[in-house]
């Protein structure tokens, strides 16, 4: 499970490097992730058998239904499979590099199934909004036998 957070750089090709705790759950005989795109602008990062397992669920959606198609659109057409290199480093698309706005300090952010990669200046903002709203998040969680 992907838990933490963890600042780092991403360099002028797009390379940053993957936090070792991050780099510890891949399977060694396939050190890849698969990227791409989430709200409000920063990645969703997931092993390449926990995408596959996703894809599965997606393609059960129904394909005439237009929230289906929306959704298909963003979050898998988005989607690029990444390796992590001998350095530990993955290679972020320039097109997910530029939603994203990830420009030199960037976050991993560990949520359990997934990792979210933000630039520094969005994932400030979007930890104080989630801090400020906790309380009723958690009241809500609990609500459902959280």
């Amino acid at each position: 499970m992907f838990r933490g957070t963890y600042e780092h750089t991403i360099d002028s090709k797009g390379r940053a490097s993957l936090p070792a705790q991050f780099r510890s759950i891949l399977p060694k005989d396939n050190e890849r992730l698969v990227i791409t795109n989430y709200i409000p602008a920063h990645l969703w990062a997931f092993t390449f058998d926990d995408w596959i397992r996703l894809e599965q669920k997606i393609a059960s959606l129904p394909l005439n239904d237009p929230d289906t198609r929306e959704f298909k659109r963003f979050f898998v057409a988005g989607a690029h499979d990444v390796a992590v290199d001998k350095l530990g480093r993955i290679l972020i698309p320039p097109r997910l590099r530029d939603y994203a706005q990830l420009n030199k300090d960037i976050t991993f952010a560990g949520s359990v199934t997934h990792i979210e990669v933000w630039s520094k200046e969005n994932w400030q903002p979007a930890f104080r909004a989630s801090e400020s709203n906790f309380e009723n998040t958690a009241k809500k969680l609990a609500d459902l036998g959280f």
